[in-house]
């Protein structure tokens, strides 16, 4: 029994498991057939024919055996996120035209690019966010939604893109048991977006950060963030679950001059942030300002919402065929040089 589990350990160590491992036990009937075949032979003179088929039908023999173990290898399938969802700054600095035409179109043409290019399975939704963070467009299959969704947007004051990241995240693992407005409350009776943890997830459905390949979040924001709960404390429940944010960063740092109800303000972009946020979750931080980086970056995004999902593929049947193929020709070399099978 030791020496069947030692050679399992031996298969392991080249990638191979087995469904029925116990059964490896009956690799040891090879060895003590052979002592008992060759001892029975032992008047008969040597023939190289003989060793020849004898070997093969041995190694006929082995590989049939290992076959009842069901042998299996860990193989890597392309594959992609099954969920992703959009979380779409829309505070009242995204008019800001350091990125063409504005910083709000430059992000409508991402997020349509993005969904041109994905597969018809994948579902999507909208969250956007400003003062507060809304749920716009649930998860969907149905582009057309989308883009109507996208469209009725409009720009609104406040910026708590930390209140995005939460429905958003919520929506997307809706059986997380995120308690949202717990963490909503809490934020507002401190008043301000200080990191603070009034909830913590289940211990028992934590993930080491960005292992959650089965669903993706994208931010797009200028990085401004002034109310709400806080953004890099949503990274870190976001990280917990294993969701990678990808953030993407539209504006420059030198900025622009936005007017809105007879005051002129400069707001610049605050990549700090977003790329905090991205590295938290294990994500990707992009920053663009033209339709030459709209380009990279939705191409760079459908790259890291795809990935290979390692499946387990049984291969019995090649370790059949072999074994039955090496039985049948030591059979017939023994047939043609002997003149007998056995």
């Amino acid at each position: 029994m030791s020496n069947a589990f030692s050679w399992q350990a031996w298969f392991q160590s080249g990638g191979i498991q087995f469904i029925w491992p116990s059964l490896l036990w009956l690799l040891l009937i090879l060895p003590a057939g052979v002592i008992v075949y060759y001892y029975l032979r032992r008047q008969q003179s040597f023939d190289t024919w003989n060793v020849v088929s004898g070997v093969l039908v041995t190694l006929g023999l082995t590989a049939l055996l290992i076959a009842i173990a069901r042998p299996q290898v860990q193989v890597s399938l392309p594959a992609r996120a099954d969920r992703l969802m959009i979380v779409l700054d829309i505070s009242g600095s995204m008019r800001a035209d350091d990125a063409e035409p504005s910083r709000f179109d430059a992000a409508k043409v991402v997020i349509s690019n993005l969904l041109d290019n994905q597969p018809p399975g994948l579902q999507v939704g909208l969250v956007t966010t400003a003062a507060t963070a809304s749920l716009v467009q649930p998860l969907t299959t149905d582009r057309n939604a989308l883009r109507e969704a996208l469209n009725a947007t409009s720009l609104q004051t406040g910026s708590a893109l930390g209140s995005g990241l939460l429905i958003g995240l919520s929506e997307l693992l809706p059986a997380a048991g995120i308690d949202a407005q717990a963490i909503m409350n809490e934020s507002t009776l401190r008043q301000d977006s200080q990191p603070t943890k009034p909830w913590q997830p289940d211990p028992e459905k934590i993930m080491p950060p960005g292992s959650n390949r089965s669903v993706a979040l994208v931010l797009i924001s200028d990085g401004d963030s002034n109310m709400g709960p806080n953004a890099l404390m949503m990274a870190e429940i976001a990280s917990q679950f294993g969701v990678r944010v990808h953030t993407i960063g539209l504006g420059t740092e030198q900025g622009a001059v936005v007017k809105a109800d007879g005051i002129s303000q400069r707001v610049r972009l605050q990549p700090a942030l977003l790329a905090d946020i991205s590295a938290t979750t294990i994500g990707h931080f992009y920053q663009g300002t033209t339709e030459k980086d709209w380009q990279k970056i939705y191409q760079a995004i459908d790259t890291n919402i795809q990935f290979d999902r390692r499946q387990p593929v049984e291969f019995s049947v090649l370790f059949l065929a072999i074994g039955l193929l090496l039985i049948l020709v030591g059979m017939v070399i023994r047939l043609v040089r002997l003149g007998r099978i056995l």
